[in-house]
């Protein structure tokens, strides 16, 4: 299964949710250093592709806080915004 955002090229390789419900879609990695596309679920608005930093993420958001999501659940992602992550043929 291959996974992508919607209205992109680039295949999503891991995603990380937070217990607020932040989202980093994970396209490009390289050491701790990410592309992610951020949609943070206060302010669905305001998402934004950019690198981070994945050990900066995970210290902001405390270690119980910042969770890898299983790939087998990223098809329950589209609850937060209808089509968000599509899947598309290998």
């Amino acid at each position: 299964m291959v996974w992508k955002i919607k209205g992109t090229g680039s295949p999503v390789i891991d995603v990380y949710e937070t217990f607020n419900g932040d989202l980093y879609f994970i396209v490009e990695q390289n050491g701790s250093e990410i592309l992610c596309y951020a949609r943070l679920y206060s302010m669905p608005d305001c998402q934004e592709w950019g690198w981070n930093d994945l050990n900066y993420l995970k210290s902001v958001y405390g270690k119980y806080k910042f969770w890898k999501v299983d790939p087998k659940n990223w098809e329950n992602i589209d609850t937060y915004e209808k089509g968000l992550l599509v899947e598309v043929e290998s």
